[in-house]
């Protein structure tokens, strides 16, 4: 049986050739349309890595086919020059699956590793594979075992732990339980391709090529280590194309998510419009009409000589109404308040757009003159609910200017170009020409506790300087996430 089957491939070399280049090839193709898809997960982050990595695999794949033929068309030296460049195709192929496993294992591994690590190691081992070339076609036999060996080998092992790290971290808080599996058997996979792929090099005089090599095992099972590669890269690609649902899932969800923000968003609306035309409009009508009482009861005081105690009775009653008007008059402000922040709540489209209603509504309540400066684009969206903590700092600071500054004029500043830090970041900055920070007195208070709180739930500083008699300035600095990883923060 195993001579029958050593007899057809050996007759079908050029078939098995192209069925295991074909496998990577689909797999490098389906994952390059894939690499642009808006995710937040790692593994979308990863996919230009592993098409880079399948597309070349399926190249060098086919030089092994594509070579012999040329033997009886081309000269020698040509003839090793293309091999040469084979073994290049190789280095590159398995440098790009370092990539991947380095990309896959982030936060773990510093993104600066995995940018230049595997570019830098082309050049380097691409420099020292011209340096030592000869046209030896043992050389290149031995050059290939080290390539196999010395990166292959660990890449792929590396790519196999960081699926599985995916699989746990990333994928698992969707509650994709059948994701999670096929992450895992991509993964073994992989562990598979190490095998087939890294430890099966052609037949050396050195140890451990001169025991284990793809001929010894063609010799042992009747399979050519192209069928064994293909099977390992039928299962990576298989499952990988069944793990891409994770992205439509996700897409799913976050549609859903998006509509129930509109739906809050609309609710909002109904609620501040039916308080604003309702509720609040009834409450001021009985506001006039209690005020017309008053004014009626000083008029009747004023136009009558009343005994003592009638006198008394009117004194009360106008002192009730007093009361009466301010409690009004509070509430209507609590429903006016209320209504602000339902309407700033769901200015949920971008960061700039929120603030400027909290300004404006600001401004209308106040009358304090407030200027609005906003500079550069945003490079990075900020989620909802990072919005709300920046929205909440921002009123924050402007009642503290309100309650405690004496200012007359305040200015909101928005930057997406960062402050005095470099790379990304949003900066904000609230200024006032008040009486500043009084050292003496400190700044203690749950106001100011709880806009450092929301500064690093955002990840990021919040700074507050002043000079007694100069102002305050209130500064919020929002980095990138990823600028973050690089900077270590």
């Amino acid at each position: 049986m195993i001579d029958q089957l050593k007899a057809f491939f050996a007759v079908n070399d050029v078939i098995v050739q192209f069925v295991h280049g074909q496998v990577f090839l689909i797999l490098g193709v389906t994952m390059a349309l894939q690499w642009r898809q808006p995710s937040k997960l790692g593994l979308a982050r990863a996919l230009p890595w592993l098409a880079a990595f399948g597309l070349l695999e399926a190249v060098a794949t086919w030089g092994n086919s594509f070579i012999p033929i040329q033997m009886s068309l081309l000269s020698t030296q040509a003839i090793q020059d293309l091999r040469f460049m084979q073994l290049l195709v190789y280095l590159a192929t398995y440098m790009a699956l370092l990539g991947f496993g380095l990309k896959l294992n982030e936060p773990i591994v510093p993104p600066r590793v995995t940018l230049y690590a595997p570019p830098a190691g082309f050049v380097i081992v691409s420099l020292l594979m011209l340096a030592l070339s000869a046209p030896d076609p043992s050389r290149n036999a031995t050059t290939e075992a080290v390539l196999r060996y010395v990166i292959c080998f660990p890449a792929a092992l590396l790519v196999a732990y960081g699926l599985r790290q995916q699989a746990g971290h990333l994928v698992g808080p969707l509650n994709i339980d059948r994701i999670v599996s096929v992450l895992r058997i991509a993964g073994f996979g992989f562990v598979l391709y190490a095998l087939v792929e890294g430890l099966l090099v052609p037949p050396l005089q050195l140890f451990p090529a001169n025991l284990v090599n793809s001929q010894t095992v063609y010799n042992a099972i009747g399979l050519p280590a192209g069928i064994l590669r293909a099977i390992a890269g039928a299962v990576i690609t298989f499952y990988f194309l069944r793990a891409l649902e994770v992205f439509r899932i996700e897409a799913d969800r976050v549609a859903q998510a998006l509509e129930r923000e509109q739906s809050l968003r609309e609710e909002r609306e109904r609620i501040s419009r039916d308080l604003h035309d309702g509720t609040i409009q009834s409450i001021y009508a009985a506001g006039l009409t209690l005020d017309g009482v008053r004014r009626s009861v000083d008029e009747v005081s004023l136009s009558q000589n009343l005994a003592l105690k009638d006198g008394e009775l009117l004194g009360n009653a106008r002192v009730e109404l007093d009361q009466t008007m301010t409690a009004l008059n509070k509430t209507i402000q609590g429903i006016r308040n209320f209504i602000y922040d339902l309407r700033t709540s769901s200015a949920d489209e971008d960061l700039a757009r929120g603030l400027i209603l909290i300004v404006s509504e600001f401004r209308n309540r106040t009358g304090l003159e407030i200027r609005w400066i906003s500079e550069g684009r945003p490079h990075y969206t900020l989620r909802p609910d990072q919005r709300q903590h920046v929205y909440q700092i921002v009123r924050e600071a402007l009642s503290n200017t309100v309650r405690h500054s004496g200012a007359t004029q305040v200015s909101v500043e928005l930057r997406y170009d960062g402050c005095e830090t470099s790379g990304r970041a949003i900066c904000l900055r609230i200024c006032d020409n008040g009486r500043g920070v009084v050292p003496e007195r400190g700044l203690v208070g749950h106001g100011l506790r709880n806009m450092r709180e929301r500064a690093q739930l955002l990840g990021g500083s919040l700074d507050v300087a002043g000079v007694a008699g100069k102002g305050t300035v209130v500064t919020l600095e929002i980095k990138d996430v990823e600028d973050q990883i690089n900077t270590g923060g």
